[in-house]
């Protein structure tokens, strides 16, 4: 098995709960890149919200934001791939959430914006390390496209029935998923982690079964499958783990730097995982 382009999600898999990254993990895809491996990372977050992790990892090539919604050349800023939400689409989903009073992020050209100053607004802007725009009711003030939806509860409980309702609710016409804990996605229907990393590929010359893709959540699920060789955290649940052909530790003990050393730079074949 030979590894030329690897894609790493961020939160959960790179980045841990106190948004921080494990120095043995930088070092590790910093020796990936030297060995001649391209990196990518796949993240949910938008762009200026990656960049400070994109910047000490020393990554040069594509990043892939917004679950996939834009794909962009860190060296020159090109945009490889867009595909954002529609005006209606994300009235769709407004008229089922602002009459349960759930707080809704839209994302336009860089910038959060949101109904009101509330605590889920604030916890957002603390893991994305963002400031929001507060711009009253969004169903009258959408108007034009957006990358993408994200509803924030702060009880990560709620979560998995709110996927659940709004999954009904949108039909498919968009599609929803979780990141972290808290957050549940909306994005385009044909927005995935998977569809933007088979563009990477294919743009690089790079075969479907020289791909590595390591996440740890559901949002990352597709791109897992599609991988030639991918994995899962330690920390990553049942569902991701089924489909992985490895599951590596957990993000505290370095998960992604261990795949990295055994597969990519050690170039050791992996079991299939029981």
């Amino acid at each position: 098995m030979s590894i030329r382009l690897l894609a790493i999600d961020l939160d959960g898999t790179l980045v841990n709960h106190q948004l921080e990254m494990n120095p043995r993990d930088v070092a590790a895809v910093k020796a990936a890149s030297a060995a001649g491996v391209t990196v990518v990372l796949a993240t949910g977050r938008m762009f200026k919200s990656s960049m400070r992790y994109a910047e000490p990892l020393g990554l040069k090539g594509p990043i892939i934001n917004y679950q996939g919604a834009i794909v962009r050349d860190l060296g020159t800023g090109e945009i490889w791939y867009r595909c954002e939400l529609s005006a209606a689409l994300q009235q769709r989903v407004l008229a089922l959430a602002e009459p349960h009073d759930w707080h809704v992020n839209v994302y336009v050209d860089e910038v959060v914006y949101t109904a009101r100053e509330r605590p889920e607004a604030d916890l957002y802007a603390k893991v994305a390390m963002v400031p929001y725009d507060v711009v009253g009711p969004l169903s009258k003030w959408v108007h034009e496209e957006a990358t993408k939806m994200v509803l924030v509860s702060l009880d990560p409980a709620e979560v998995a029935g709110r996927i659940a309702e709004l999954s009904n609710w949108m039909g498919d016409a968009a599609r929803v998923t979780r990141s972290l804990d808290w957050f549940t996605e909306v994005v385009d229907v044909h927005v995935s982690k998977s569809r933007a990393l088979a563009l990477v590929a294919e743009r690089l010359g790079i075969a479907q079964s020289e791909v590595c893709a390591i996440g740890d959540n559901l949002n990352d699920e597709d791109m897992v499958s599609w991988a030639g060789f991918g994995v899962a955290m330690g920390n990553a649940p049942q569902a991701l783990k089924s489909v992985a052909r490895y599951v590596t530790a957990p993000i505290d003990e370095a998960g992604v730097a261990q795949v990295i050393e055994r597969f990519v730079i050690g170039k050791e074949e992996p079991a299939l995982q029981a």
